[in-house]
């Protein structure tokens, strides 16, 4: 009986060890709290060329997209910690959308990269121990790209040095037809 006391004391006294070595978790050091509102440092705003903004205007996503990009900008680091899970649906949303005028390798890679930062962003969110530092540098980062992407939809209707000659051509072909009274522009009257 004995025997059965003390190896029962010695397995008590071995599990209350077990307990007592259970790593503790330090909290974070950081220098923002949940509380602070999302701060972006731009050092450029990106307008949509009007052909640009032509096409953008009819896409559901990019303008939903756009809306919640600029909406980060006013929240705090609990409301973009909410909002993650719409974001990342949103992006990708933006991504299987593309209407066919813009699926170029170029605009599908930005959309991924779009994607790929709401995804961080809303794993960064679901994590038990949160950092809001990490939070909002996705969150600025996901701004920062957002402004890449529509210069890379700028970047599709920029002309090309061979659209930009023939526009020129067809400017002074029409400059050389006959007016009205039959005269060409060379024998025309020039007044001082």
């Amino acid at each position: 009986m004995r025997k059965i006391l003390v190896v029962f004391l010695m397995l008590s006294l071995l599990s209350c060890e077990d307990e007592a070595e259970k790593p503790v978790v330090a909290p974070l050091e950081t220098s923002t709290s949940f509380s602070d509102s999302l701060k972006i440092s731009k050092t450029r705003n990106v307008i949509l060329s009007p052909e640009a903004r032509e096409i953008a205007a009819d896409w559901l996503a990019y303008i939903t997209a756009q809306n919640e990009i600029e909406n980060l900008e006013n929240k705090t680091g609990s409301e973009i910690v909410e909002s993650s899970n719409n974001l990342m649906q949103i992006m990708e949303s933006l991504r299987e959308t593309l209407p066919d005028t813009l699926k170029t390798n170029a605009v599908e890679a930005r959309t991924n990269v779009l994607l790929t930062k709401a995804h961080v962003l809303h794993q960064f969110s679901n994590k038990k121990q949160k950092n809001p530092d990490e939070i909002f540098e996705v969150a600025q980062n996901l701004v920062v790209e957002f402004d890449n992407f529509k210069l890379q939809l700028n970047e599709l209707f920029l002309k090309t040095p061979e659209n930009f000659e023939l526009e020129l051509d067809q400017e002074f072909e029409e400059s050389l037809e006959a007016d009205s009274t039959g005269t060409i522009p060379l024998f025309r009257e020039r007044e001082i």
